[in-house]
């Protein structure tokens, strides 16, 4: 299915039956939850973005981690992270910025 809001995403969920496994509460769970909230797992680069694309448009994130600092598998990174007009670039004269970046 191709849902075009969460809150679509939502009701199309709750139409169909929830596994047993999880419990009602889970079932009366998702077809409850706030459209302008978010639960986000993991806060590596991806789970970072999602969650500040929720939070640029007026929603609210809890994100959790398993880890005592944020950053995933993009701490371990060793050729660094793609980005377009960073501070670095600005600061060494690098003329560069997201227009030309892609």
């Amino acid at each position: 299915y191709f849902c075009s809001s969460r809150a679509e995403l939502l009701a199309r969920s709750c139409s169909r039956p929830i596994k047993a496994s999880f419990g009602p509460s889970f079932a009366a769970m998702a077809c409850t939850f706030p459209t302008n909230q978010a639960i986000v797992v993991g806060g590596g680069l991806g789970g970072m973005s999602a969650a500040n694309t929720v939070v640029e448009h007026g929603g609210r994130v809890v994100m959790l981690d398993k880890s005592s600092f944020c950053g995933g598998n993009s701490t371990k990174a060793t050729s660094g992270i793609n980005g377009a007009g960073t501070k670095t670039q600005k600061n060494k004269g690098i003329p560069d910025n997201a227009d030309i970046f892609t």
